[in-house]
């Protein structure tokens, strides 16, 4: 009797092991939409992907008109989304430590990015996601490179004066103040309008989604000023969620997850000379601003305010902003 007993009891647990094993998982993400950037090319891959790597086992669902962008972090910190794809410029004005690549002339493109992220501010972030966002981050990315799209051309500092400027961080604002300009908010949405109405001048893009958003039908001019050119993007899961996704299942996201993260570096150039392409062949003229310029842009008069304002918030959250601006010149030999 005894030994039926533990047969039964075997087989139970068998069972049990199977059906655990076996458990599937719901989740949905929200996002918002951002056709041809590097941000929806890859968040938009993520179910798919995700349902290879787990054999079907994981379902995830996106939606990109639950909540609007400044809601992405709060919505899953809060349990409102149980996945998000944040973008780190929305978050810049409470958390310094998002603006970090926004300081000009600090980060300059996505080597210098991505060797920084490496070294500690993937980290950082991580630990940031966790603490304060109440998030489990799986991938980063970034935009392609922020450009300045105008109706006129912005070649000189002195172009810059009076231009009503829509920037997406507030680092990059302070610098336009310093220059003349006026950050003017706009909602992405109406970006085309604003400036075919002239409520705007320009506007501070990626130049992927810029494209597809179609700007590159009022403006005719691109600058690369190298002005913060890095904004990032991070997929992140709710923390109380995540602990309720069996362990084998954390793995195998994880892991295609990261496989994710190193494929939209690897091939961030590849994607943004795609667009570029795209964008001349449609009659814009592409302009990068050479060392002559830059050193003109990059001195004290106008990044001064920028750095100090950076240092004081830092130092109202308990952050030592002066000291990860060191780090990062330190990692990059500055």
């Amino acid at each position: 009797m005894k030994k039926l007993y533990l047969v039964f009891i075997s087989f139970f647990m068998s069972i049990s092991a199977a059906a655990v094993h076996a458990q599937e998982v719901d989740l949905t993400m929200v996002m918002i939409p951002g056709p041809g950037s590097t941000y929806s090319q890859a968040v938009l891959s993520v179910p798919e992907r995700i349902k290879k790597a787990t054999g079907g086992r994981v379902n995830i669902t996106i939606n990109n008109s639950l909540v609007k962008g400044t809601q992405l972090a709060p919505s899953v910190r809060d349990g409102r989304a149980q996945m998000s794809a944040v973008l780190h410029p929305y978050l810049s004005s409470g958390d310094p430590r998002m603006g970090l690549p926004h300081l000009p002339g600090l980060i300059e493109n996505i080597e210098e990015y991505k060797f920084v992220w490496d070294a500690f501010y993937g980290k950082m972030l991580a630990d940031v996601w966790l603490e304060k966002w109440n998030s489990v981050v799986l991938a980063e990315g970034a935009f392609c490179t922020q450009n300045l799209w105008s109706k006129t051309p912005i070649q000189t500092i002195e172009d810059f004066k009076g231009k009503k400027i829509r920037v997406n961080n507030t680092e990059s604002a302070q610098l336009l103040n310093a220059l003349g300009a006026k950050p003017t908010p706009i909602a992405w949405g109406e970006i085309p309008s604003a400036l075919e109405r002239g409520l705007i001048d320009g506007i501070m893009s990626a130049s992927c989604a810029g494209y597809q958003h179609g700007f590159g039908r009022v403006t005719k001019y691109l600058q690369n000023w190298k002005t913060g050119p890095i904004v990032g993007w991070a997929i992140l899961v709710n923390k109380d969620v995540w602990a309720k996704v069996p362990a084998d299942l954390q793995k195998m996201i994880k892991d295609e997850m990261l496989a994710l993260q190193e494929e939209s570096f690897h091939s961030y150039y590849a994607y943004q000379s795609e667009m570029q392409k795209k964008i001349e062949a449609d009659g814009a003229q592409f302009w990068v601003a050479p060392d002559a310029k830059l050193k003109e842009l990059f001195v004290p008069q106008y990044t001064d305010a920028v750095y100090n304002t950076w240092y004081e918030r830092s130092d109202k959250l308990g952050i030592d902003g002066k000291a990860l601006v060191e780090r990062t010149r330190k990692v990059l030999g500055k």
